[in-house]
């Protein structure tokens, strides 16, 4: 994930340097608070980012634990985004694995009202409802729209689609409603957003927006989040 700026609208982060509890391989992840009695900062889960202290800018090696005969520094450490509402950019994933094309949604049928369209693909495992749907090809490409409901392979919309869907038409689903949202599920290696999963599950995350690519969308899409459960700042009662 890389950071985009802050809520406040300023462009400057805050970064703290702290010791580590392991190696940090990878940047752009987030980091926790220390366990009780633990050696430093620990590394989020796919699903849990709960005590955040900020998102990681470098990588860190396996601190030491015996004391070394040339007197060498025995700490790792790794410097982290401390702002608590920095917003960052994860790239939207069709499952676990980064670089996941998005799951394709054709439209088996439509209707003439703009309000629904039948998927080929099985929309309420996982569950779509709350969710936003892009139009990647069709009279609709290039817009977006949140589905309210579902049943199997129907979404259903509160607000028409400016046009007719047709059969054929192609869109990619984002489990995410900014603002609305409140969690992300981290990829395997945390620096990316799996999307392939039910609206409402995932690590504790405040959607902030979508950004969906129209030539591109199932590589190319992503969403801009902050983290909810962070040290520095307020934690949200339901994250």
């Amino acid at each position: 994930m890389e950071y985009q700026g802050d809520l406040t609208g300023g462009s400057t982060m805050r970064v703290g340097r702290y010791q580590v509890a392991a190696t940090k391989a990878t940047a752009g992840v987030p980091v926790l608070v220390p366990a009780a009695a633990g050696s430093g900062l620990i590394v989020a889960t796919t699903t849990s980012t709960a005590k955040a202290v900020g998102v990681t800018l470098d990588t860190s090696g396996t601190y030491v634990t015996a004391q070394q005969t040339d007197s060498a520094d025995t700490a790792r450490t790794c410097a982290v985004i401390l702002s608590p509402s920095a917003i960052y950019s994860l790239p939207m994933n069709g499952g676990a694995t980064e670089g996941t094309a998005m799951v394709l949604h054709t439209a088996v049928s439509g209707a003439s009202d703009g309000l629904s369209f039948v998927s080929d693909v099985n929309t309420d495992s996982p569950e779509l409802a709350d969710g936003t749907v892009f139009c990647l090809t069709g009279a609709n490409a290039g817009r977006s729209n949140k589905c309210t409901s579902n049943s199997t392979t129907t979404m259903t919309f509160i607000v028409a689609w400016p046009s007719d869907i047709a059969a054929g038409d192609t869109f990619v689903v984002a489990p995410y409603d900014p603002p609305r949202g409140i969690k992300v599920q981290l990829t395997t290696l945390l620096t990316q957003a799996d999307a392939s999963i039910a609206v409402g599950t995932g690590a504790a995350f405040k959607t902030v927006e979508l950004k969906f690519n129209r030539h591109d969308g199932r590589n190319k899409s992503y969403v801009l989040a902050c983290l909810a459960n962070h040290v520095f700042g307020a934690v949200l009662a339901d994250a």
